[in-house]
């Protein structure tokens, strides 16, 4: 976001927009309020009857970049990508790993009474939507609309759930993350 510090990465990668070609940075910075207006409209129960499934996850992805970047914008990738050290599934697995993942969230939604079993499916939904990484770009503001939305059905306080770069609680979710993606959600629960 804008007062997020920014790596060179940030400043260097660039995006095909209908802005025109833009910086990572810059192209954040257009986001921000289209994220914003989302997570104002989680906050308002906009969704809270729709069910939680594929579709959602979708329009969620779109409502952020879908007039910026509309040929990733809502879809699923179509791309091989790599993320720090890990290298999520092929773009083919994408449709069925997504499908599982829908169907695990809608059971845990169901049986997450006690604030243990909520918290534990947040880590999950959380840590396997981006060891999946189902989108092109913009995987992290999806979850954090996701887990906003999660937060509201399950009747807890909202939370900011960014991690701010160049911290040591973003160094503690990226080695969570890690630890999630060879299958130990314990620290990402601890977080």
């Amino acid at each position: 976001m804008a007062t997020e510090e920014r790596s060179l990465e940030s400043t260097t990668r660039t995006f095909d927009t209908t802005k025109g070609k833009l910086t990572y940075a810059e192209l954040s910075d257009l986001i921000a309020p289209k994220l914003l207006q989302l997570l104002d409209d989680i906050t308002d129960c906009k969704f809270i009857n729709h069910s939680f499934d594929e579709d959602l996850i979708k329009n969620f992805h779109f409502r952020i970049i879908g007039d910026i970047i509309p040929g990733i914008a809502g879809k699923w990738r179509n791309v091989p990508v790599q993320v720090g050290n890990w290298l999520p599934p092929e773009p083919y697995e994408i449709p069925i790993k997504m499908h599982e993942y829908v169907a695990n969230m809608q059971a845990r939604l169901d049986k997450s009474v006690t604030l243990d079993l909520q918290i534990e499916t947040l880590a999950y939904a959380e840590g396997e939507f981006l060891h999946v990484h189902p989108f092109q770009d913009f995987n992290g503001r999806t979850i954090r609309a996701i887990l906003s939305e999660l937060l509201m059905r399950f009747d807890l306080p909202l939370v900011d759930t960014a991690v701010k770069r160049e911290t040591p609680e973003f160094r503690k979710y990226q080695n969570a993350l890690a630890e999630y993606d060879n299958g130990r959600i314990v620290s990402l629960i601890e977080l």
